[in-house]
């Protein structure tokens, strides 16, 4: 009977042992990385990314409306550009009642889409909730002064309207900044009414003109230069060039702006965003073009021709017609003598090569496909288009890479049909968020005798290590840990299942665990890099599949799955550090 008594004794201390050992584990495991089970378990909850966007409503045929205003609400750096905007358009006294900005007596549509985006990424919204995207068509409607019609419309062509006048609205609010800026001219008719006012022998008017010293007036060159490169975030600029196969005479290049960058889809069952930008952004070749040098080159060689047959006088005014062409070709070959007849019905005609870029790359850029077929009856172009989650632009040495954020997709036939929006889930940091510190000194390792009060110790450096730490952005992803992990951090179940082999594990993985080096802080830093790189790949693949109110959620895969519906991409330009 003692011997039983004292062997359950001694089992039950083993049980005890063993399972403060697994506490010790737990303990350990969440003092070297609190903030990874954490932020795993809050981002794996479905229950917490359903309460995350608002709905539109869609009492007629709005669908087409509701997409693109989902799409631009995902836009991170539209939505900065209007908050920048509007606060500046205050300030220069742009902004009238109910802030709508007024210039020229127009009402602008900056704040109105501004409030309608801000409404789309209210947080937190607990349950569902829905709004009309009626007081932005109410603004649109007095914009262009006309009603916008209820039947079903194309998405495209109303993201058109919206961004163009957003465009047109930046171009007016900076020249307005500018016209303030600028210096003021006092007439003599305000001199003299400011004198009479005062009386002439009291008054004195002193007329003071901006002090800008010599090295910070800006060139026309620099405000050439400041114009060129201003404009809205969608906004980007488009460089066409040709070249004269026969001459190689090329004209000046022709710059136009866009806003929309429209792509054909290619009629053939499948292709790839690739392929259709390179169809637009290509050498194309055009016969029968009239070349303006091959013009004055063949008029040179007839007025030679009729030189030799000519009479005297008519010889010297040839001969003057011949020098003058000779000029233009040299100076401008576009710009050829008014007074002289050239003789252009029987001018050769030329093949040239027309290339067309970009010249200045958007921060969004929005890439529409362009699906419609006109034979004998309009059709929609069912073809496959398959596109990346990353967009590589430009050339070699300036390479732009792009983020897919948002898409626009179009089910059912030319004339009819139905549009969603997917939207990418970014949900920014709040701004006074505590992120979890970085640990400024090595864990104190865990001895083989007391576990209780090594934990103790434990928990006592990491509250020191909070109080001395400042907090920075990424120190909650760096955490300090061991380059070899225990190998009883991984299975603490069999502790309390084996005791003798609990223990003497225990004992190895404290011996092992003391004996491991100390991270570097280059170690240190890899490892946040790479826990910040994984959590970022996790939260990029979560997007909102938005039907007008109906919200689901689904996954990158299933984005790029929708070949055969895609309508228009939303890409915006990476940075060094993109927020998750």
């Amino acid at each position: 009977m003692p011997p039983q008594s004292s062997a359950s004794a001694a089992k039950g201390v083993t049980l005890a042992y063993a399972a403060t050992a697994s506490l010790a584990a737990v303990t350990l495991v969440y003092v070297f990385g609190p903030t990874w089970f954490i932020d795993t378990s809050a981002e794996g909850s479905s229950k917490h990314r359903k309460k995350g966007v608002v709905g539109l409503a869609n009492p007629a045929n709005d669908c087409f409306i509701n997409s693109i205003l989902q799409a631009l609400a995902g836009l991170e750096d539209l939505r900065t550009y209007l908050s920048q905007r509007t606060s500046a358009a205050r300030q220069c006294g742009g902004l009238g009642g109910d802030d709508e900005i007024m210039i020229d007596r127009k009402p602008f549509l900056m704040a109105a889409l501004k409030d309608i985006l801000d409404k789309l990424n209210e947080r937190p919204i607990s349950g569902r909730k829905t709004i009309s995207n009626r007081p932005f068509l109410n603004a649109l409607e007095r914009v262009f002064r006309k009603r916008i019609s209820r039947a079903q419309q194309d998405a495209h062509e109303f993201l058109q309207v919206v961004v163009e006048t957003l465009a047109e609205e930046h171009h007016r609010l900076r020249k307005l900044e500018r016209e303030d800026n600028s210096p003021r001219v006092l007439s003599q008719q305000a001199i003299e009414e400011v004198l009479e006012e005062a009386g002439e022998e009291e008054a004195t008017v002193v007329i003071e003109p901006p002090r800008l010293e010599d090295e910070e007036k800006p060139s026309v060159e620099q405000r050439q230069q400041e114009s060129e490169f201003d404009g809205i975030p969608l906004e980007g600029r488009l460089v066409s060039e040709i070249e004269c196969q026969t001459c190689q005479f090329t004209p000046k290049p022709t710059v136009s702006t866009f806003v929309v960058l429209t792509l054909p889809v290619p009629q053939k069952s499948s292709t790839s965003l690739s392929e259709c930008i390179e169809g637009t952004l290509s050498t194309e070749y055009i016969d029968g073009f009239k070349c303006a040098k091959c013009t004055l080159l063949h008029a040179i060689t007839t007025f030679q021709l009729r030189h030799a047959s000519a009479r005297p006088e008519k010889r010297q005014e040839l001969e003057d017609w011949i020098s003058r062409l000779q000029q233009a070709i040299e100076m401008d070959p576009e710009k050829p003598p008014n007074d002289i007849d050239l003789p252009e019905k029987d001018a050769p005609r030329s093949r040239i090569a027309k290339r067309t870029r970009i010249q200045d790359y958007p921060d969004i850029i929005a890439l529409h496909l362009s699906r419609s077929i006109y034979d004998t009856y309009s059709r929609k172009n069912g073809a496959k288009v398959s596109f990346e989650e990353m967009l590589q632009m430009g050339g070699i040495l300036d390479r732009k890479r792009y983020r897919l954020l948002c898409m626009v997709t179009h089910k059912g036939g030319h004339d009819s049909g139905h549009y969603e929006c997917f939207r990418r889930q970014i949900v920014a940091r709040p701004p006074f968020a505590l992120p979890t510190p970085v640990p400024s000194s090595p864990a104190t390792p865990l001895p083989s005798t007391p576990l209780n009060a090594s934990t103790v110790r434990l928990s006592e450096s990491s509250q020191a290590t909070d109080a001395s730490t400042p907090f920075s952005e990424n120190s909650r992803l760096s955490v300090n840990v061991p380059t070899r992990s225990p190998s009883w951090l991984t299975n603490s179940d069999a502790a309390t299942k084996d005791t003798p082999r609990s223990s003497i594990a225990l004992q190895h993985a404290s011996a092992e665990f003391s004996r491991s080096p100390t991270p570097t802080p280059s170690e240190l830093e890899k490892q946040a890099k790479a826990a910040k790189k994984l959590k970022k790949k996790r939260a990029n693949d979560r997007w909102w599949r938005i039907s007008d109110d109906k919200i689901k959620e689904a996954r990158t895969s299933d984005v790029l799955g929708m070949q055969k519906e895609v309508y228009v991409l939303f890409y915006q330009r990476e940075r060094d550090e993109d927020p998750i």
